[in-house]
């Protein structure tokens, strides 16, 4: 098996370059640096000459970025995907497209699971939705593989939620985090090795939710986050009304399989990430 992963250097294509290496997976990572998947020759000739049996499309744009600007959102989040798509369809090549808890409305006050009908409220939601249709419609071979917000070592400089309160915790700011925001966050390396033994068992093409098993609110993750690092910033809660954001915010958006056996614990998953990427010179060996 061969992997093609673009949009290499993230969360995501960072750990799955791990993850293979340590099952001697032949995976090849491509950064946009490398190509720009927003071109559909680039696209193409990269496909063509790395004759993989499996292309990832880990490149996105997250966030407020999306609100503020649409055009490039579409063009990167759903483009990408649909020139990738065609692609693998015409080379009968597995094509894997990750996608979002963000195409729910987070009104559920239990898990999403695979059966629960998308409603995407904003513009990052639409366009990731948007992806998965042109996945699943024009590639016959395709995962669609939907993640919740997630935490794990990456080589670029793009920083999620947990990166984020991790600079702040470096820096002995204070930090305001959100009580109502519920989430199944999980550890990118866990999501990774997921997705390897999927591809290793062959399951029936279609979508995927992948998570570690549990809900936390984003101010109690932080807070066990500190506890296992020790660290004694002022940590102050927040309603997510309380900071101003463009577009709709999903507050609820715990998620689990009904078609995959459960990922351990969040917990779990969150003292390993703790305790093998956030000790001093570890992270620095990942980005190298």
């Amino acid at each position: 098996m061969k992997i093609l992963v673009f949009g290499s250097t993230g969360l995501i294509g960072t750990a799955l370059e791990i993850v293979s290496r340590k099952k001697n997976i032949q995976c090849v990572g491509l950064g946009h640096h490398d190509v720009d998947a927003t071109d559909e020759q680039a696209v193409r000739k990269a496909i063509i000459e790395h004759r993989p049996t499996v292309v990832i499309n880990s490149v996105v744009i997250i966030g407020p970025p999306c609100e503020e600007d649409p055009l490039k959102a579409f063009q990167v989040n759903t483009l990408a995907a649909y020139y990738m798509a065609r692609v693998c369809a015409q080379e009968d090549i597995l094509f894997i497209q990750p996608s979002t808890h963000a195409v729910f409305d987070g009104t559920l006050d239990d898990f999403y699971t695979e059966s629960d009908e998308p409603r995407p409220m904003n513009i990052y939601s639409g366009s990731k939705y948007l992806a998965e249709i042109f996945a699943a419609n024009l590639c016959p071979k395709h995962y669609i593989v939907r993640f919740p917000t997630m935490f794990g070592p990456r080589r670029n400089q793009k920083g999620g939620f947990v990166d984020k309160m991790l600079a702040r915790i470096k820096s002995g700011q204070e930090l305001r985090v959100v009580v109502d925001k519920i989430d199944s966050l999980s550890y990118s390396i866990d999501i990774a090795g997921q997705i390897l033994l999927m591809l290793d068992r062959q399951v029936p093409y279609g979508f995927y939710h992948l998570a570690n098993a549990g809900k936390i609110s984003f101010y109690e993750f932080i807070r066990k986050m500190m506890q296992l690092l020790e660290v004694k910033n002022n940590l102050v809660p927040a309603k997510a009304g309380d900071f101003s954001t463009q577009g709709h915010q999903s507050l609820k958006t715990a998620m689990k399989s009904e078609k995959l056996p459960s990922l351990r614990n969040w917990e779990e998953a969150l003292s390993e990430y703790v305790s093998v990427y956030l000790k001093p010179g570890i992270h620095e060996e990942v980005k190298k």
